[in-house]
């Protein structure tokens, strides 16, 4: 059998230090761009492969140090934000899924820190690597992308208003839309209300509500019954108010539980005048409100599973490919959405 190439036969042919040449095939953003390529395109030219039973090791070795601290990760939030109350919400469960994985998740507030420069030199200090983003505010002020991405391998949890070219894990937002047309059809509702509303700017996700909803429409709903969908900004309670008048529909499939407060306010009863679906259910807050799971639980887990893997294989900085993880759809069966078939 041919024998396996191996980082000291790349670094005997550049006059290198292997520790170089590991650094190099890891892409490590401490090493110049020349020896980087000079050191790759060798590889290339010998047929250098990774042995997988030596990387595995390495990668148990990294992930667990004789200390038995386990390797740090962060978990970056902005309490300057607007909706800094939100950041944390995939906290707990990452914290838990990293621990299971030999690695410690810290809380990396950047509202201590005079600039995204600065934030990045005290995680270079401290050893951190990988960056766990959930989702920030539209803002004019310090922003992700002024932060040294190259130091460091970064996965963002959720969508909001910025679009990131790092990986991403997020709930498939389109077929999260599209099941719960679907359910609300299937129970037998004609008149179907879209209250789909928007974000003030626009949040990336919601031309999927948007586009999901207008396809289910057309799909299922005759012409003759269909009621115009709502895009009014998601806290716009008039606006919602005077088309629910207009319009009075049988169920509304709601963008978040509010709308279900608002209903209750106009004095009808859920379900039994007005049955109620939402896009974003949160059984601890609405356990009574059916609809499609926000998965805060799952986006936390499989962030942290993202992020380790990107990790792995080296990733630093933005990736030339952009990933996409989405989540399917999962049900939640409250009390608001009782089926009309007989």
């Amino acid at each position: 059998m041919k024998r396996r190439v191996t980082q000291q036969d790349i670094a005997k042919e550049l006059g290198l230090d292997k520790s170089t040449v590991s650094l190099a095939l890891r892409n490590n953003p401490g090493i110049a761009k020349a020896t980087l390529e000079r050191v790759q395109g060798m590889a290339d030219k010998l047929g250098y492969r990774p042995d997988p039973a030596l990387s595995n090791l390495a990668r148990q070795r990294w992930a667990g140090h004789e200390t038995g601290s386990g390797a740090a990760l962060a978990y970056l939030i902005d309490s300057r934000m607007a909706n800094a109350d939100q950041h944390r919400r995939f906290l707990d469960p990452a914290r838990a899924r990293a621990e299971g994985r030999g690695y410690l998740l810290h809380e990396f507030d950047l509202a201590e820190y005079s600039s995204m420069k600065a934030a990045s030199r005290v995680l270079n200090h401290r050893g951190i690597r990988g960056l766990l983003v959930p989702q920030f505010a539209h803002t004019n002020g310090p922003s992700l992308f002024e932060m040294p991405a190259a130091n460091f391998t970064v996965v963002c949890l959720d969508l909001g208003w910025v679009s990131v070219p790092f990986h991403i894990v997020a709930p498939d937002m389109f077929e999260n839309t599209r099941r719960v047309w679907r359910e609300v059809v299937n129970r037998g509702y004609k008149r179907i209300g879209g209250a789909i509303l928007s974000h003030t700017p626009q949040a990336v996700d919601d031309a999927a509500r948007y586009g999901a909803s207008a396809a289910s429409q057309h799909e299922f709903i005759p012409k003759k019954d269909r009621i115009p969908l709502l895009t009014t900004d998601h806290a716009d309670r008039a606006g919602f108010m005077k088309w629910f008048e207009r319009h009075e529909p049988e169920v509304v499939i709601a963008f978040i539980s509010r709308v279900y407060d608002w209903i209750l306010e106009t004095g009808r009863r859920v379900p039994e005048d007005v049955a109620v679906a939402s896009l974003s259910v949160f059984p601890d807050q609405t356990p009574e409100v059916s609809g499609v799971l926000r998965q805060v639980d799952n986006i936390g887990i499989t962030g942290v599973d993202a992020l380790i893997a990107a990790m792995h294989e080296h990733e630093w900085g933005i990736p030339t490919l952009q990933r996409k993880l989405s989540l399917e759809p999962i049900w939640y069966e409250g009390t608001s959405l009782p089926s009309k078939q007989v």
